[in-house]
This record gives structure tokens, sequence and C-alpha cells, in this order.
């Protein structure tokens, strides 16, 4: 029978013991009587080295490139790379900083197109996403370029592949006896486990990232419709309350009034745009189109504005023959965005140059302006969302006019940059497929980096010009010894001190 009367003992907390990790794996073992003695070890130190890999203290990342980089030690090769076929294929390498990631990159785009798998697969299926794991870099592992690829499959661990780079021909014999089917396989699964725990980690940091930008997103646009709505409603209400009763300022009221709707309109038509593009609904009609007629149109539909400040269009064509690949209509309107946004910050009285060439593969066409130039850390922050550097605040817009151009410019597999120096000029560049259509992304960024540094020489020599031609005028200029001021031409003519 239990007493009711007796105290109620409090519970004490039960503490988990603390398990101390195992100490790291040491080689002891010199010398082996029996081949399979020898193998039956390689396989046990490699289960060890991998599990101290799997309890270090790290995320994914850190463990995917420890077991990465131990697959590559045990068979002799410069870097390892996995590709994995489960529920989604995923490709992952390991690259120590930006000094071996192009040869990481590279290891992994072979690896991904000739793993093998069925042909129905192959035909369905595009490429696999990669995961880049950064690793501390290796001083053993400098200065060996790596030009030879291998793999070796393991279809007893769930189809996965395993590619290795060599500085010198290998052949899959031998990888296969560095490398016996027990310890592939154990690496195999270990690899394709935290291959998945890494791309559910970054996957949730994509959505942290994305719910992050949504709530700032939706926060931006209300302010943005709130503030002008705020000052349309101060106007009405002074009308309607008949505390206004010059009909000329009525008038203005109503101008101003309509000005304001007229900026709503255009945030909205750009919030549409921006939709449809992050929804993919927007349908692109790509196909070739004339540089030269593009580019023509674009100059005669701004040339009365142009007119009106005083500003000089000047086109630098390609023969009317040669065509781009893109949908035409959006092309034009990111050069008349790009345009516009010249005469807006370029200044009276300079001039704007729409260019086109062709380079290889791809069409450049170029936006250049004699504006104030744009500061190095704002280059790439224009292309976001509302953003608005200190300087413009003064002219009207919605932010949202360069992000669109850039996110159309890619989405007809072309690319948008600046180029630009503060006191010179800038130089907005539209890349776009040549007549024979898509490029391989590497081709597109190569072309991109080119022309970047054109761009950037040609407003450097500009800048040079324009100083060298200011100090020849400053001293053609003759000066009073007096005051410092310069004669006017009649009195050093006349002789009149």
């Amino acid at each position: 029978m239990t007493d009711m009367s007796a105290p109620h003992q409090p519970r004490l907390p039960v503490v988990a013991p603390a398990v101390p990790p195992p100490p790291p794996f040491a080689e002891r073992r010199v010398a082996f009587r029996r081949e399979a003695d020898r193998i039956a070890h390689d396989e046990t130190r490699l289960l060890a080295r991998a599990l101290d890999v799997l309890a270090a203290a790290g995320g994914p990342e850190a463990r995917l490139a420890g077991l990465l980089d131990l697959l590559a030690d045990t068979v002799g090769a410069t870097n390892a790379a996995v590709v994995a076929d489960g529920v989604a294929r995923r490709v992952a390498v390991a690259a120590s900083g930006a000094a071996d990631h192009a040869e990481a990159i590279a290891l992994a785009t072979w690896l991904d197109a000739a793993a093998p798998r069925s042909r129905a697969r192959r035909a369905a299926a595009a490429k696999a996403p990669i995961s880049v794991a950064q690793r501390a870099d290796r001083a053993a592992r400098r200065g060996r370029s790596a030009a030879h690829f291998a793999f070796l499959a393991i279809p007893s661990a769930g189809e996965v592949t395993l590619g290795f780079s060599f500085t010198e021909p290998i052949d899959p014999e031998t990888i296969a006896q560095r490398l016996p089917p027990a310890l592939a396989r154990h690496a195999a699964v270990a690899l394709a486990l935290v291959t998945e725990a890494l791309a559910t980690e970054r996957e949730l940091q994509g959505l942290r990232a994305n719910e992050v930008e949504s709530a700032s997103f939706v926060s931006t646009v209300a302010h943005e419709l709130r503030t002008p709505l705020t000052g349309l409603s101060g106007y009405l209400d002074l009308i309607l309350d008949g505390r206004v009763d010059d009909a000329d300022v009525v008038r203005e009221f109503l101008e101003r009034g309509r000005t304001i709707v007229a900026s709503m309109d255009a945030l909205v038509g750009d919030l549409l745009e921006l939709s449809r593009l992050e929804s993919g609904t927007m349908t692109l009609e790509s196909g070739p189109f004339s540089v030269a007629d593009a580019l023509g149109t674009v100059a005669a539909s701004l040339h009365p504005i142009a007119l009106s400040r005083g500003v000089r269009l000047s086109t630098e064509a390609p023969p009317r023959l040669r065509a781009a690949t893109g949908d035409r209509r959006r092309v034009e309107q990111i050069l008349t965005n790009l345009t516009a946004n010249a005469l807006k910050f370029g200044g009276d009285g300079t001039v704007i140059e729409l260019s086109g060439r062709f380079q290889g593969p791809v069409a450049v066409l170029a936006i250049r302006d004699e504006g104030p130039g744009i500061d190095p850390a704002d280059r790439t922050r224009i292309f976001e969302r509302f953003y608005r550097m200190a300087d413009h605040e003064r002219v009207t817009g919605t932010g949202l006019g360069l992000p669109i151009a850039r996110d159309l410019a890619r989405a007809m597999d072309g690319e948008l940059e600046v180029a630009s120096l503060p006191g010179t000029g800038s130089s907005f560049v539209l890349i776009l497929p040549g007549p024979a259509g898509p490029i391989p992304a590497t081709v597109l960024a190569d072309a991109v980096a080119t022309v970047l540094a054109t761009e950037m020489d040609r407003l450097h020599t500009a800048a040079a010009l324009r100083a060298g031609s200011a100090i020849t005028g400053a001293a053609a200029a003759p000066r009073r010894p007096d005051d410092g001021r310069p004669r006017s031409p009649s009195l050093t003519a006349g002789g009149v001190p």
C-alpha cells in the first residue's frame, strides 16, 4: 500500500555519460607474411581512418573533403570525386580555395559525363549539380597539375562511381589493385551518406536565405508602394477638402498625382516581370536577330530625349547581316533600360555610345557613357533589387531595372556585366550567344572576363587622354602674373595689361 503522506522526492535529471572519441588510428605494421593479411590490414586501416574523419569535429563539408583526400592518398591521385545516383544525381569534389577550384570542377564535370549509367537515364538526365567541399590547402599537392582522369565504378554500393585525377596516365586495373572492392564499397557508402548530408545542409541554407530575402523583399515592396500612396492621398485630401482655391494649384497637384500613379504602375510592372522570371513562366522567342538593327531601333527611340539634354548618341554597329541569338524584343528592352540610365546619370553635353561587335562565339553589345562612374563597392550591388547608390536618390526609378535586365540576359543564355572607372564613365556589356546558339558556361565565363578587361582598358585610355587634354589646355592658357587668372583673347592680342 502506498503511503500518500510521504514527502515527494524530486527526480534527479539523467546525465548522459561523456564518451571521448577514440584515439586516431596509428600505423604499426610494417610487413606481412601473406597477401591476404596485407589486404585485410589495408581494409582495416582505411575503415579506421574513415571513421576518424567521420568522428572529427566539423560539418558535412569537412567530412566530405577528408574522405575524398583519404581516397586520393590511397590510390596516389591528386584529387578525388564521387557521383551518386540516388533520389537525385549528385557530384561532389574537394578543392583548396581558388587555386585548384577549376581543376576540381573539371574532374567533377568529367566524372558526371563518364560515369556508367543506362542509355535511358543518360538521355533523360541533365548535368548533375556539383558540390565543392572546401579543404585546407596541402603543400604536398601544390604545383601538381593533373591532366589525366580515371573512374572506378562501385555498383555494389548503390550506383556510386569514384573519380580520380592523376599527373600521369593510369589504367583501371592499377586503381582496382590499390583500392580493392571491399575497401571501395565501404568508402563509397560513407561518401554517399556524407554527400547526401552536405546537399541537405546546403539546401536548408538556401531555403533560409530565400526566406530572409523574401521577407526583406515584401517589406521593401510595401515601403515602395506606401510612400507614393501617402503623397497621392495628401494631394487628393487637400483638393477634396476644399483647401485649395487656386485652379492652377489644383492642376499642379493633379499632375503630381498622375506622376505618382505612373511611377506606381512602373513598379507594379517591374514586380510582375520579376515574378514571371522567377517562376519560369516568361515566354522568350529566341532566334537569330540583327545586332545592327537592334542598336538602331534603341538609338532612334531615345534620340529625342538625348537631343533635349544635349547628349550625343553614337552608334557603332557591326554589319547588318551579323546575327546574335536571343529574343530581340527583350534585347531591345535591356538596351533601352541601359541607355536610359546613361541619359539619367551621364550628365548633359556628354556622349553615349551604343556599340556592337562579335568576339568568337559571342555577340557583345555595350552601352558606354561619360558619367561619374561607379565605385568598386557598388558594381555588384547595383544588380540587387531596389538598391540605389547614395548619389542617385534624387533620380526617379524603381531600382529594379538592372536586376530585371540581368535576369533576362541569363534567361537568354547570356550575361550582363559592368566595367566602370570613377570620374571617367561606365560600360554596361550585354553578352549573348552568336548565330550558332547557346554556348558552354565555361566559354561564356571566359568571354565575360575578356570583354570586361577590354572595356576597362578602354576606360583607362579615356581617363589618360582626358587628363592629358586637361594638362595641355592648362599649359596653353596664359596667366596674369598678378592674380593667376587667364587673360582673355582680346586683351592678350591688344597688349592691354
